[in-house]
């Protein structure tokens, strides 16, 4: 029952479910945000808990357990998206005996395109690196990458077609 209490008597009773949904979702990193979404979840639900559907802990638990792995989701995708290759990578990227078999079999393919455009293939299709990736080992700008795509593309099409 929660009728007649406040946000501070709701704190405290439920702090200890707070830290039950953190162990068991397993969160290790950045427990004191996590704790503030534990709380903001009783703060939540102080105004849609409806007394006539169950009790408060049900509703709260079910509140806070969507909102705790809304936000693992949200920090899965961030991280994900912005995945930052190690200097382990960088280093091996730079070492010449890398992918050479493979560097020197697109360069072949690659007799029609400019210096950049080659630049653009080798770098995608053999490193797998991104635009911004390409630029940045370059030294030009992202839309200078993008006109080396959009040339390669085009000029490789219209090799193939032929």
């Amino acid at each position: 029952m929660m009728e007649g209490k406040t946000y501070d008597q709701l704190v405290e009773e439920f702090t200890p479910m707070i830290h039950h949904m953190m162990k068991k979702l397993a969160i290790y990193k950045d427990k004191q945000e996590f704790f503030q979404i534990g709380l903001i979840s009783i703060w939540e639900t102080m105004t849609t808990f409806n007394e006539e559907k169950g009790k408060y802990s049900n509703h709260l638990y079910r509140h806070m357990q969507g909102r705790f792995l809304d936000e693992l989701k949200r920090r899965t995708r961030d991280a994900e998206r912005s995945a930052y290759p190690s200097e382990e990578f960088w280093a091996m990227m730079e070492s010449p005996t890398l992918y050479r078999e493979e560097e020197d079999y697109i360069k072949g393919l690659c007799y029609a395109l400019t210096e950049g455009e080659t630049k653009w293939v080798i770098a995608t299709f053999v490193y797998q690196l991104t635009m911004k990736e390409i630029a940045k080992k370059e030294q030009v700008s992202p839309s200078a990458v993008k006109w080396w795509r959009k040339g390669a593309k085009e000029k490789l099409k219209k090799m193939l077609n032929t």
